[in-house]
């Protein structure tokens, strides 16, 4: 085990920010709010250390605290953060870039919520969308008709949640269903139909959900459960992506996603036994990228073997990192 992993461990047993992330069962609700800083509108540069640094970056968003952190892309020397973006209240679970390198933050402690777009490295603030009522939102997709999805993990007044289609800066469309729970993660397959994992009402089952097309009814697959809500997405095969961090692995499913177990499954390890919180592929889908929230650490595995190749820690001890999100984006 990793030097860095091993004070971060400790760190986060004895603040009890454990119980979020590994010590009794990880969970991206209820985590708590850090002390907000001034919003940069553009942050300070540090300068590139590894030589294929220029082929981009990677965002890191801790739970629960109020900066997403710029990493290269390419950071097997475990460099600090190339630039910060702060200013939200509570980022309580996922991010995104879009295919213009814009990031995406869904700010689930502001008032009224907020999901935020910044420029490509770490760049100013560009647009904000307003999720309206009492939400949490917690995770962002893109389609290419040029719409935005944004799961809320809760709705109004412990409502269980919904997923908005914001065209611009308005919603055109709420998603839901009576048989969904705490949606969080989002993704969008290579025909704009919305897939979200989720939870059973009132049940800790978690499975995931297709919207053929963005429109409901949803169809859900209870032949796909996962260990709890959270990552999700599509390689260029259309093989579709999840979390099982019972079992610290990526769990792959093949189209059309009826198998009762995985396809293939990726053991998400470096030499220990881990719990992935969020993982992305990167730009050319040869690497998967994976934080671990309860040990402070990214760690960057091949794809599709999933071998592991480094791991980086700096500037995150005593986080939980969770959302991640590459700039370029996934080629799907």
């Amino acid at each position: 085990m990793h030097i860095f992993r091993t004070v971060s461990l400790a760190l986060a047993c004895s603040s009890g920010l454990a119980l979020l992330a590994g010590c009794s069962g990880a969970s991206q609700v209820g985590a708590p709010t850090l002390p907000t800083s001034p919003q940069q509108e553009s942050a300070a540069r540090a300068p590139a250390f590894d030589a294929d640094a220029s082929t981009g970056m990677t965002y890191i968003a801790p739970i629960g605290t109020s900066i997403v952190y710029g990493y290269q892309r390419a950071n097997r020397g475990n460099h600090a953060p190339l630039c910060t973006i702060s200013g939200f209240t509570s980022v309580n679970g996922g991010i995104g870039v879009d295919q213009s390198g814009n990031l995406w933050v869904p700010d689930e402690g502001a008032s009224p919520r907020t999901i935020s777009e910044f420029g490509p490295s770490c760049g100013p603030k560009k647009t904000v969308l307003t999720d309206p009522g009492d939400v949490g939102p917690n995770n962002v997709a893109f389609d290419t008709a040029g719409h935005i999805y944004v799961s809320n993990d809760f709705g109004n007044s412990g409502a269980p949640g919904n997923i908005l289609q914001y065209t611009g800066t308005k919603v055109t469309k709420t998603l839901t269903d009576p048989n969904i729970a705490t949606p969080q993660g989002l993704a969008i397959d290579k025909s704009n139909n919305v897939w979200v994992s989720y939870r059973d009402p009132g049940s800790s089952g978690t499975y995931v959900a297709e919207f053929p097309g963005g429109k409901m009814p949803a169809k859900l697959f209870k032949n796909i459960s996962l260990g709890f809500p959270g990552s999700l997405q599509f390689d260029r095969k259309q093989n579709l992506l999840a979390i099982d961090d019972n079992v610290s692995a990526m769990n792959v499913y093949a189209p059309p996603y009826t198998e009762s177990t995985p396809t293939h499954q990726l053991i998400l390890e470096d030499g220990s036994v881990n719990s992935p919180s969020m993982c992305t592929l990167g730009h050319d889908q040869a690497a998967l990228y994976c934080t671990f929230g309860f040990f402070s650490a990214v760690d960057v595995f091949t794809y599709p073997a999933g071998k592991f190749e480094y791991t980086y820690g700096n500037g995150l001890t005593g986080l939980l990192p969770y959302g991640i999100a590459n700039d370029p984006a996934p080629l799907n």
